[in-house]
């Protein structure tokens, strides 16, 4: 029913869908962006035919399912500044990291997650719902590229929210995640450890997503006595958020790269920009000098 539905609404034959559906993991280009932090970033940007298919799922379905409040990235009408307020005025901060973020969502998620929430899939058909996770897991994975893949990330990791948020809420720490990155603060010396290591505990033994795993090179423990940022974004002591160098610097960087940059990351770029211009103005005229009118207006919009 929903992939007739699909084919009428786009005004595309069931065949051209179908073909679409059985070749969806083939319908990728890849290529590779540097990291900010160095090393090399797989994008894979998926064709035109199955991207709009894959848009057609994200605006019907996908966004309406639910997210969990502590989830402050791909959310229409929230930046990464929503992100920093949660921790604004602490103390303490602990940033926490997830490997491989995307391609450790699967399809076994997104089946054990309609297993549990089958009230959202009423009106699928078996068939539907196998169509649904080939259009958009690629090889049985989420990728960094697809349109829906942002969304199917905030909408799998609820029950990780809800973990996470629970176990903040036991000892009044504050709690956001963006994207793959945890963030947790208080006012209170010495929690924010037993928390790295309930945090740790909690996170392999969850049942959706059953495959994300903490980096744990990447945790960093911060206070007042030290730089504490959140997102790129500086808490300072005197309870304000302000805008790093560093921040600006990765932001004329994906500028430079616009045309590379996958819809999400497109996106996450709009509301840096728009964050950094509420402080600074004239941060839109140096990138208007150093990229021109046009790519400056993109980059602020969000568009490729």
């Amino acid at each position: 029913m929903i992939m007739e539905q699909m084919a009428k609404e786009l005004s595309l034959p069931a065949g051209h869908i179908a073909r679409l559906v059985k070749t969806a993991s083939h319908q990728y280009k890849e290529y590779q962006i540097s990291k900010r932090g160095g090393g090399q970033r797989t994008i894979l940007q998926p064709s035109r035919r199955l991207k709009a298919l894959q848009k057609w799922l994200l605006a019907n379905f996908i966004a309406t399912w639910p997210v969990h409040e502590s989830a402050t990235a791909y959310r229409k009408g929230r930046t990464i500044l929503d992100n920093a307020k949660a921790h604004q005025g602490t103390r303490f901060l602990l940033r926490m990291d997830m490997s491989e973020f995307f391609p450790s969502l699967t399809i076994e998620d997104m089946i054990a997650y309609k297993a549990s929430r089958p009230h959202l899939f009423k009106e699928w058909t078996g068939h539907d719902f196998a169509s649904f996770c080939m259009l958009t897991f690629r090889f049985g994975h989420l990728t960094i590229g697809a349109p829906t893949s942002p969304a199917i990330s905030n909408i799998l990791c609820f029950d990780l929210d809800v973990a996470l948020d629970g176990i903040c809420r036991r000892r009044s720490v504050n709690y956001t995640r963006y994207a793959d990155d945890l963030f947790f603060s208080t006012n209170e010396e010495g929690v924010l450890a037993t928390i790295e290591q309930e945090v740790k505990q909690a996170v392999p033994n969850l049942a959706i997503p059953s495959k994300l795993r903490i980096n744990e090179t990447k945790t960093r423990h911060s206070s007042k006595r030290g730089a504490r940022r959140v997102t790129g974004i500086v808490l300072g002591s005197d309870g304000k958020t302000y805008v790093g160098r560093k921040l600006k610097r990765g932001v004329r960087s994906q500028v430079h790269k616009l045309e590379s940059l996958a819809p999400a990351e497109r996106s996450r770029l709009a509301g840096m920009i728009a964050y950094i211009t509420g402080f600074d103005p004239g941060f839109m005229n140096t990138l208007i000098r150093k990229y021109g009118h046009a790519t400056a207006m993109r980059a602020r919009d969000g568009r490729p």
